[in-house]
């Protein structure tokens, strides 16, 4: 690389990492300010709120917006290099803009690199020791979610179906389960509640019926309660809504893969997640794209200008984000096209700009 290359990555990084020690400094004490009284009334240890905490804090908290710190701080030194003439000199001195680009693409690449390898390997095994304190010393609240009409397919042809599971009491509310070969019914259970029991670690099925065909006749049984095991426990109605920030890209596929073959038909929201760790860090080329091509045109009262505006299109990523992401969760759209739904858009944006860049 020569001497250009150096000035430029040197100056992409200094500034990015500066904004993020930033943002970190400025997270640490609003997080501190609202957590301070757990602490104390929970007699958290300051050891384990600096090295499990907030050692684990700082890069959740700093890859979640480390893209559009990256876009901000091109904007910034880029706009300086403008207004003092620097970019104008280079392109004079006979180096090309798409010359120019190559130390930001490099640069680009790599943090794109390092924020990826972290969100799907590193990131998850952090966030288990913070959400371990938080739920210890931080009164993090329970985040659990259930929902009504649950599908679990336990067997080749067996099938598990609950109307509703009251997640307080560990019980649920109209049983079903049934084997189906070719589409005909060989059994059917049913049974009005279900409760698990700690000490056998079972479920107790009450006032339940059974219907087994034997060809021409059908085998009926009644029931006030009874035991039975099966191949589900509390846990599979009962997710907590951060575990998926624990498991690394590897846990959460295989995860995807049991609740589909379990029928689960609410896996959307992991499926977003198994995306986003990809689309986020590769946003970063994208946003550089865009931050060198608005930066490198001077303009009067330029650096303020960019920055405003910088700022104005890294709020319209994250909302383009939210609405998709909503939208893939909640609606019908699928969470691989919703996730990478902004990279699309501003990447059409960054063409656009590259091509009226000043050459």
């Amino acid at each position: 690389m020569k001497t250009l290359d150096w000035y430029i990555i040197k100056k992409f990084l200094i500034t990015f990492f500066f904004a993020i020690f930033l943002l970190s400094a400025i997270a640490i004490v609003i997080d501190i300010t609202e957590k301070i009284d757990d602490f104390i009334g929970n007699h958290a240890p300051l050891h384990a709120i600096i090295f499990d905490y907030y050692l684990n804090f700082i890069p959740w908290i700093g890859l979640m917006l480390a893209p559009i710190f990256v876009f901000i701080s091109v904007v910034y030194f880029t706009s300086r290099l403008t207004a003092n003439t620097e970019i104008i000199c280079m392109l004079n001195g006979g180096v090309s803009f798409y010359r120019l680009l190559f130390p930001y693409m490099f640069t680009a690449t790599l943090l794109a690199l390092l924020f990826g390898y972290y969100n799907h390997h590193l990131l998850p095994k952090s966030n288990k020791v913070k959400i371990k304190f938080e739920e210890k010393y931080a009164s993090k609240k329970d985040q659990r979610s259930s929902d009504i009409n649950y599908h679990f397919q336990i067997g080749k042809d067996t099938f598990v179906y609950t109307q509703s599971y009251d997640i307080n009491a560990n019980s649920g509310f109209k049983f079903t389960m049934e084997e189906i070969k070719k589409k005909v019914q060989g059994f059917k259970f049913t049974a009005e509640n279900m409760q698990w029991d700690t000490t056998k670690k079972k479920w107790k099925l009450t006032n339940w019926t059974f219907r087994k065909s034997l060809g021409k006749y059908d085998s009926i049984g009644r029931g006030l309660d009874t035991f039975m095991v099966l191949p589900i426990t509390t846990k599979e109605y009962v997710k907590q809504n951060y575990d998926i920030e624990t498991m690394t890209t590897v846990e959460l596929k295989q995860f995807i893969v049991d609740q589909i073959h379990k029928g689960n038909e609410n896996i959307k929201i992991y499926e977003v997640e198994k995306y986003r760790r990809t689309a986020i860090p590769f946003s970063t080329i994208i946003l550089t794209l865009i931050a060198v091509a608005m930066t490198t045109k001077k303009v009067r009262n330029g650096m303020g200008l960019y920055i405003v505006a910088g700022m104005l299109l890294s709020g319209a990523y994250i909302i383009i984000q939210q609405f998709s992401t909503v939208f893939a969760t909640k609606g019908n759209l699928d969470p691989l096209i919703a996730v990478w739904i902004p990279n699309i858009i501003f990447g059409v944006i960054a063409f656009l700009l590259i091509l009226r860049a000043p050459k």
